[in-house]
């Protein structure tokens, strides 16, 4: 199809058009930034310690003026104003330098950057709740330094109701007719049973500590009852004078007499305080500590029978007799063993 002259003044009427609009627009650009250049104005950037000026126009975003000064941002660094926002009034950006630190929690270690400056900041930060039982070392307020550990344990409780054992006491009868180191049971123990009430803390999972709030018996303990024997075990002297058994042995002081009046005074009637002849072999003793009847064997003086007493004789001490003055003399007076015999 061919075009009349009509349709090609239209099209040359809008080329002509749309060409004064770009112009404008060109011109209104231009005298934009004319003006902006103008109004350039310095801008301070403080980075940690260290202040650096620039100079940049209002209106531009923080993160391109800190492009323009050649600052490179690191993982944890924190910016304020935010890197999208505009230069306000005041002209000063604030670069906070992000610290290592390591976080531990549920299980999980972090390492991580943080401008903290606390370290209530590092779990803000990382989206860690925490509940009010919850501990945090170090403390929220402390400041952070590179390096720094820092722990979350969680910390949980609950009440559990269990039942509890309770161990039953033994009770223990002297029998002096059974040997020491022997025993029979008379009665058997029985174990009591306790239902208690019990707050369970947790730190990570594990039980730290358990507090009983209530408890109940369900059931007494019996206590167990045995005989326990007091009685020493047999032993076996071998002598020059024969082979004896005995149980107990005795450390005494001896002395010696003879049945005259010399050592017995005017009771010396040849027979023993119990009635029996007095000859060798018949030894004094008090009867509150060896009772009379005991066959006895004396260390240096042979078997002996515990068949009289004496004013004197009180205690651990034993009086032997001899058949004359001068072999109770010579004697005198010593430390012996005495064996109480066997029946």
């Amino acid at each position: 199809m061919t075009s009349g002259p009509c349709y090609r003044q239209e099209r040359a009427s809008l080329f002509v058009e749309r060409r004064r609009e770009i112009a404008l627009i060109s011109c209104c650009v231009v005298l934009l930034v004319t003006g902006l250049a103008g109004a350039a104005r310095e801008v301070r950037i403080i980075v940690d310690d260290d202040v650096i000026s620039v100079s940049a126009i209002p209106g531009f975003r923080v993160g391109d003026v800190l492009k323009q000064a050649g600052i490179e941002l690191r993982d944890g660094d924190k910016v304020t104003p935010g890197l999208s926002e505009r230069i306000g009034g005041r002209g000063v950006i604030t670069v906070a330098r992000g610290v290592p630190v390591t976080l531990t929690v549920d299980g999980v270690e972090i390492q991580m950057n943080s401008a903290g400056p606390m370290v209530k900041h590092v779990l803000a930060e990382s989206g860690i709740l925490l509940r009010p039982e919850d501990k945090v070392s170090p403390g929220m307020e402390d400041g952070l330094v590179p390096g720094m550990n820092i722990k979350v344990t969680r910390v949980t409780s609950e009440v559990v109701v269990r039942q509890v054992r309770i161990p039953y006491r033994t009770e223990e009868k002297p029998d002096s007719n059974m040997d020491r180191g022997q025993s029979e049971v008379i009665r058997q123990g029985v174990e009591g049973l306790r239902e208690e009430e019990v707050l369970v803390t947790y730190e990570d999972g594990k039980v730290v500590n358990e507090t009983v709030l209530s408890g109940k018996v369900l059931r007494e303990p019996v206590a167990k009852v045995m005989k326990v024997g007091t009685r020493n075990p047999i032993r076996t002297l071998h002598t020059s004078r024969g082979t004896f058994r005995y149980r107990e042995v005795l450390t005494m002081t001896a002395t010696a007499y003879e049945p005259g009046p010399t050592s017995c005074g005017k009771w010396a009637d040849g027979y023993t305080a119990i009635g029996l002849k007095a000859e060798p072999g018949i030894v004094a003793v008090d009867p509150k500590v060896i009772p009379l009847g005991t066959r006895l064997y004396v260390e240096g003086y042979g078997p002996a029978l515990a068949g009289d007493v004496g004013g004197a004789i009180k205690g651990n001490r034993i009086d032997l007799l001899f058949e004359t003055v001068e072999e109770a003399l010579r004697y005198g007076r010593r430390k012996v063993k005495v064996y109480i015999l066997e029946p």
